[in-house]
């Protein structure tokens, strides 16, 4: 427990510390089935990474550290919000249907792939023990990068959100059209890792394809 404390003592109060070590018992005792209260120095700092995140101090200041931890029940709050990161799920995959219905049928395996694997995250996504993990496969690159500081469900999210803007791009312009392009851009993208919607912009603006009449 001394490996996970390490993490908040140098901005925590003595009585954040002990909200801490409670949380963390607690924790540790769900994931071990209550057999053990003794984990991994890797498993504790994992445990940790996700009991922060659900508390939504991944990037909180010191002084949110110290007044979440120093309540009268973390392990009430911890679940609680809990509660509140699983109801946002739903959300997430319908944002997620909204680009699969969106997203014209461009073949690329990468892409393909990585929303088949984020079809998947209400069976994936472990909001107990591994809630600041990314619960998906996703290889497709974004012609806007999501920030790397983001985790989780926030990770996730954000990602669907970036991809939804470039799938709405995309849908302006005729399939036959913009296969016909990547084929002589790039005969192997469907195989390669490569976004779609960078060469398709640039052919726009180029002239060498036009938006779909109305």
């Amino acid at each position: 427990m001394s490996d996970l404390l390490s993490i908040v003592e140098p901005v925590a109060t003595e009585r954040a510390t002990q909200g801490f070590a409670a949380l963390m018992a607690h924790v540790c005792g769900l994931y071990t089935c209550g057999e053990s209260s003794s984990v991994s120095e890797f498993e504790a700092h994992e445990l940790a990474e996700s009991a922060l995140y659900v508390l939504g101090l991944t990037d909180g200041t010191a002084e949110q550290m110290i007044a979440l931890l120093s309540a009268d029940d973390v392990v009430a709050v911890w679940t609680r919000k809990r509660t509140e990161l699983e109801a946002r799920i739903p959300q997430v995959m319908e944002l997620w249907q909204h680009v699969v219905a969106t997203m014209p049928p461009i073949r690329n395996i990468a892409l393909r792939d990585t929303l088949a694997s984020i079809g998947k995250l209400p069976q994936a996504y472990d909001t107990f023990f591994a809630a600041h993990e990314v619960p998906a496969s996703i290889d497709y690159p974004l012609s806007r990068s999501v920030p790397e500081q983001l985790k989780g469900l926030d990770y996730v999210e954000a990602w669907l959100a970036q991809l939804l803007a470039e799938a709405q791009f995309l849908a302006r312009f005729d399939v036959r059209e913009m296969t016909a392009y990547l084929d002589s851009w790039c005969p192997d993208y469907r195989g390669l890792l490569i976004n779609l919607h960078d060469p398709i912009k640039a052919a726009w603006r180029a002239g060498h394809i036009l938006l779909r009449t109305p």
